[in-house]
């Protein structure tokens, strides 16, 4: 794999994911990457993902909530980062942007200076997402930390920030990555035959965010 642009501090990996799947799909490949540098790999996982269906008949939040953490965790172990640190923050899925300070906070209470941490981009227009990318800047401000912004709805909306970095992938790395995301079978098959019981990511969709060049968007500081 080749990182290009702004060496890396040689801290922990962080990756805030406002949803299960989101760590694999914005940072992937950096977290593999990461781990086989031996770089302490840390996810916090703002939500548990269980409103991703909130209109279907098939399946419960709570069941959700239980599926998808399931998910994370084989995902994970097909990425090839099984040791991963999790921080569960448990804010309520659809609901980030009434809890941004609350975010924000665990965040802080979690980073440290030298971190890499990975944030949402605040383009991905998806409410959670903006709250969670406007938390992590906060809390990288506080700390001095910078925060890399990941797209992945940005992607699929045409409106992602020109990269300041980019990780391009070696072609294992790229088949763990796509093996990895095929793990949240929730999020990318239907429930159902019903319009609300999904798919949540549609297959073109899945094409414009995942590739085998994932890109960031920060400054150092």
């Amino acid at each position: 794999m080749r990182w290009v642009g702004p060496a890396l501090l040689d801290g922990r990996l962080v990756v805030i994911a406002p949803h299960p799947d989101d760590e694999v799909l914005a940072a992937g490949g950096l977290m593999r990457w990461s781990a086989r540098q031996r770089r302490e790999v840390v996810v916090i996982a703002v939500t548990d993902g269980e409103a991703s269906h909130a209109r279907s008949t098939r399946v419960t939040p709570e069941a959700l909530r239980h599926r998808r953490a399931l998910e994370r965790c084989e995902a994970l172990a097909r990425l090839g980062v099984p040791e991963v640190a999790l921080h569960r923050l448990g804010t309520p899925d659809q609901g980030c942007a009434d809890h941004v300070v609350d975010i924000a906070d665990a965040i802080r209470a979690i980073i440290v200076p030298g971190d890499v941490v990975v944030a949402p981009s605040r383009h991905d227009r998806h409410p959670d997402h903006v709250a969670v990318a406007f938390a992590a800047r906060c809390a990288g401000a506080d700390t001095g930390t910078t925060v890399w912004e990941a797209p992945t709805w940005a992607l699929v909306h045409r409106t992602a920030e020109p990269p300041t970095t980019t990780l391009e992938l070696d072609d294992v790395s790229w088949l763990a990555k796509q093996h990895a995301v095929a793990a949240y079978r929730s999020q990318l098959d239907a429930l159902g035959p019903e319009p609300e019981d999904g798919p949540v990511v549609h297959p073109g969709e899945l094409a414009l965010m995942v590739t085998s060049r994932e890109q960031f968007h920060g400054t150092p500081v």
